[in-house]
């Protein structure tokens, strides 16, 4: 059960602005500025005007890079959301953990790092540097920060990081592991990052994500936090809280194709969304909605296409369609979290967000450029990546 939502992102901090913004058909996307002297020009989603002292406070910070702070902000947010901060002067709650996702984790920090150790010679490294140098350094900041006893995980699993890590989580409180975990992901904008997915290729040129316009150019690099406070519903409502949403299943399944680009056969995105209906005990005519995975990249909404094509069949125009990356951009392994945040705001209002800067859509997909109601109780929410790993998750609303 989810109990509480936390978010980051360029379009909005907080639920409530995060949905407003969605429904608004706002888009994060314009000229980055954190690298802007070293890169000139080019788009990007980026969270602009970031100041987390406005929910960490002063203390701490200068410790912490963009993705631990990221990181750190989204869990305040989901902690106070769910009333389950942790008191000052109190140890913490030893069942209370925290799983993130992420593709590239402080991938900023390793790269100054190393070029320090490099170029100057390692006994003029900054120690103070080195503990955000592992890929799981903002999950273990913001555990520390939170004072969050329990199970600490990452998972990096590239553009799905974020949907594996709520899975991974579910499991944990099935098998009574833990009392209440935050899940989700995070991913900062990075140069590094920024320039390699550029020269993949991978990049809009135009600058605009247009997820399955036929007229898409490739994708636009985002960045955020997103993190759902998971408990089960015994220990939900033995504290008095009132779940909002349930985690009804979750499909994952791998194509051995490529570590670089997508099977067009699809394959794999449609067995993990059959395994996911199966897991939740549903049909295909069960779901409501799909938010989906895609995000301008030719190949990628493609092979998403596909999938549901096969899924859905002739029922296929009926089910509404959003991709919200359109609006956040590609997260990566913040990506899946943000969707399925997005999930759950549109299963609790009962309406589809619009697809930001929608124009047409080709295969058949009913994407829209305004609010679309829900054609069931059940939202579907797809998280695919490049290096053949694909995921699903199927959510509904409690309320």
């Amino acid at each position: 059960m989810v109990t509480g939502t936390g978010v980051v992102s360029s379009v909005g901090a907080g639920a409530e602005e995060f949905e407003n913004a969605l429904f608004e058909g706002r888009s994060g996307v314009g000229p980055h500025t954190l690298f802007a002297e070293t890169v000139p020009g080019g788009a990007a989603a980026e969270v602009r005007n970031f100041t987390p002292q406005q929910w960490l406070g002063n203390k701490g910070l200068r410790v912490l890079d963009r993705s631990a702070r990221l990181l750190n902000v989204a869990a305040a947010i989901a902690l106070r959301d769910s009333a389950l901060v942790q008191a000052d002067g109190a140890e913490g709650d030893p069942g209370l953990g925290l799983v993130c996702g992420t593709t590239f984790g402080s991938v900023h920090s390793i790269t100054s790092f190393d070029w320090s150790g490099l170029c100057d010679g390692p006994n003029l490294v900054n120690p103070m540097e080195f503990p955000n140098t592992v890929i799981n350094s903002p999950a273990g900041q913001a555990a520390i920060k939170h004072k969050l006893r329990g199970v600490n995980s990452t998972i990096s699993a590239g553009l799905v990081s974020g949907l594996y890590a709520i899975h991974y989580a579910a499991e944990f409180l099935r098998l009574g592991r833990a009392t209440a975990l935050l899940a989700g992901g995070v991913e900062e904008l990075a140069e590094e990052s920024y320039l390699s997915l550029h020269k993949a290729g991978w990049t809009s040129a135009s600058g605009v994500a247009r997820p399955f316009d036929p007229d898409r150019d490739g994708t636009v690099v985002g960045e955020g936090s997103a993190l759902w406070m998971l408990e089960s519903e015994e220990h939900a409502r033995s504290r008095g809280a009132v779940p909002c949403l349930e985690v009804c299943g979750f499909g994952s399944a791998h194509d051995a194709y490529s570590l670089e680009s997508y099977d067009l056969r699809a394959e794999g995105a449609e067995s993990a969304i059959r395994i996911a209906l199966e897991r939740a005990g549903l049909q295909p005519s069960d779901i409501g909605a799909v938010i989906a995975s895609a995000n301008g990249s030719r190949a990628a909404d493609a092979m998403e296409a596909r999938a549901l094509r096969a899924v859905f069949g002739d029922r296929l125009p009926e089910v509404p369609v959003c991709a919200p990356k359109a609006s956040f951009g590609e997260a990566l392994g913040a990506s899946g979290a943000l969707l399925a945040i997005t999930a759950g705001i549109a299963a609790r209002r009962g309406s589809v967000p619009p697809t930001a800067g929608f124009r047409k859509a080709e295969g058949g997909l009913r994407l829209s450029a305004g609010p679309q109601p829900l054609a069931g109780d059940h939202l579907l929410v797809d998280c695919f990546g490049c290096d053949g790993n694909n995921t699903a998750l199927i959510v509904r609303s409690l309320s």
